[in-house]
């Protein structure tokens, strides 16, 4: 016998339509690194493609935020980019899987992605977060360069910064287009 399901539950239960929203998300920051990417890889910096990423990438995570709206949504968009990217790059997808994994943590402590504060704050804390990623796991796998970085506190810092800083554009101008969408009545979204 199936019991009934409160109002409560149904909101905390993932449905096929978050599903759908999530991949969706998950597409449009796919394709904001396929536009970005490739303007800085003469670029041999700590973070720059995260910089140049980040403002556009961080429009659709934080439309998957505002819509999700609950823990784990972060891990849903960018953990199906992750596994996509794992037949081109397992360096890309260690450091993706890494930033998520600290970024859900963080969130989990602060009740998900219900707040305009708690959304900027996990912008900032993935973007940042795949600086250094990308950094330790270059290091690793590649060496070079990659674990020079590490060693140089004077530009992984800055860049890491900067990397927060472009989240934090990303989560603007995402909460933006949350705004007009909301306006026009295309997003049905408690903010």
């Amino acid at each position: 016998m199936k019991t009934p399901i409160s109002p409560t539950q149904t909101k905390q239960r993932w449905q096929l339509k978050d599903y759908v929203f999530a991949a969706f998300m998950t597409i449009g920051i796919a394709i904001s690194s396929i536009l970005t990417v490739p303007l800085t890889l003469a670029i041999p910096l700590p973070g720059i493609r995260t910089i140049v990423w980040a403002p556009l990438a961080g429009i659709f995570l934080t439309l998957g935020m505002a819509r999700l709206q609950r823990r784990g949504s972060v891990a849903l968009m960018i953990g199906t980019l992750a596994l996509l990217l794992s037949r081109t790059s397992l360096v890309i997808t260690a450091f993706l899987v890494a930033a998520l994994l600290l970024t859900e943590l963080i969130m989990w402590t602060r009740g998900g992605y219900k707040t305009k504060a708690n959304r900027c704050l996990g912008n900032i804390v993935f973007f940042s977060t795949t600086t250094v990623a990308g950094a330790l796991v270059g290091a690793y796998v590649a060496g070079g360069n990659f674990a020079a970085w590490l060693t140089q506190s004077w530009i992984l810092i800055p860049m890491t910064l900067l990397s927060g800083v472009a989240g934090g554009v990303g989560w603007w101008l995402g909460e933006s287009v949350i705004k007009q969408l909301k306006r026009a009545g295309k997003l049905d979204v408690d903010i």
